[in-house]
C-alpha cells in the first residue's frame, strides 16, 4: 500500500516544523503553504500590566523580538504550544485556560480580578477575547506584533500539488482565505472534491463551512501532532 498524502497549507516554516509528526505516523508530507507570517513594528508605551496574554506562538515569538514582558505582569498562555514558545524564550506562562482556544480564555479571564491587559497578537486576528475583555471593564491593550498574508500560486502549480494529496489539512482562517483565492484563480471549484478534509479545530472548521466545505475531520486536540494520529486513524480504519 503506497504511503497515505497529507497537504499542509501552514507557512512553510511551520510546515517545516510540522511535518515530522506525519512521517512518524508513516505518513508522506505535501507542502502547499498557502499564508506567510510578517512582523509588525511596534513600540510599546506602558510597563504597567497586571495581565499579558498570548494566543499563538507567533505571538510570543514577535513580541519577544522586540520587546520584553512587563516585570510583575502575569503571563496567560491560550495553550501548551504557546507555553512551550515562552519556556523558550526564558519565561513561564502562570496561567493557562482549561480549554485551548478563545472561548477557553473568556471563561479563564471571568474568574480573574479586573486590570490591564497587554495582548500581544495578529494584525488581522479574532476579537472575542478583546471584545469581552472591554465588556466586563478591563483596560485592553491589543498591539499588533505580525501579521499574515496569502501566498498565490501559479494556477497549474497550485492544481499539481492539490492532485498529490489524499487528504488537506487547514489550521487557520487565514489559510481557507488563501486556499479560496487560489481555487479562485484556478477556477477549479471542484478541486476539493477528491480530499479529505481536515480542520484542526472549531473556528477553521467553521470558516471552511461558511465556503461550503465539507469537514470530515477535526482532532480531539487542536494541534498538529493530534491530526496526525486522527488521519492514520482513519485511514486504517476507512481505507
Amino acid at each position: 500500500m503506497s504511503k497515505l498524502k497529507v497537504i499542509l497549507t501552514r507557512s512553510k516554516e511551520d510546515i517545516e516544523r510540522d511535518k515530522r509528526f506525519f512521517e512518524r505516523e508513516g505518513l508522506s508530507v505535501v507542502a502547499l503553504p498557502l499564508i506567510r507570517t510578517v512582523p509588525v513594528e511596534f513600540c510599546l508605551q506602558t510597563a504597567e500590566t497586571d495581565y499579558v496574554v498570548f494566543q499563538s506562538a507567533k505571538a510570543v515569538k514577535y513580541f519577544l523580538n522586540r520587546a520584553s514582558i512587563p516585570e510583575g505582569a502575569k503571563v496567560v498562555a491560550v495553550g501548551e504550544k504557546t507555553a512551550s514558545a515562552l519556556e523558550r524564550e526564558g519565561y513561564r506562562a502562570d496561567i493557562l485556560p482549561s480549554d485551548s482556544s478563545a472561548k477557553g480564555l473568556v471563561e479563564l479571564f471571568k474568574g480573574l480580578s479586573k486590570g490591564k491587559v497587554l495582548i500581544p497578537r495578529s494584525a488581522v486576528g479574532r476579537t472575542e477575547l478583546i471584545e469581552f475583555l472591554k465588556g466586563e471593564g478591563f483596560d485592553v491593550l491589543p498591539i499588533s506584533v505580525y501579521t499574515t498574508e496569502g501566498v498565490v500560486y501559479p494556477k497549474v502549480e497550485f492544481i499539481s500539488r492539490l492532485s498529490e494529496g489524499d487528504f488537506i489539512v487547514f489550521a487557520s482562517p487565514s489559510a481557507v482565505n488563501g486556499f479560496f483565492a487560489n481555487l479562485q484563480k484556478a477556477k477549479g471549484e471542484n478541486l476539493l472534491d477528491r480530499l479529505i478534509v481536515c480542520s484542526i479545530g472549531k473556528t477553521t472548521k467553521s470558516s471552511l463551512e461558511a465556503k461550503g466545505v465539507k469537514v470530515s475531520l477535526v482532532p480531539p486536540k487542536p494541534s498538529m501532532e493530534a491530526v496526525a494520529t486522527t488521519l492514520k486513524r482513519f485511514w486504517l480504519e476507512n481505507c
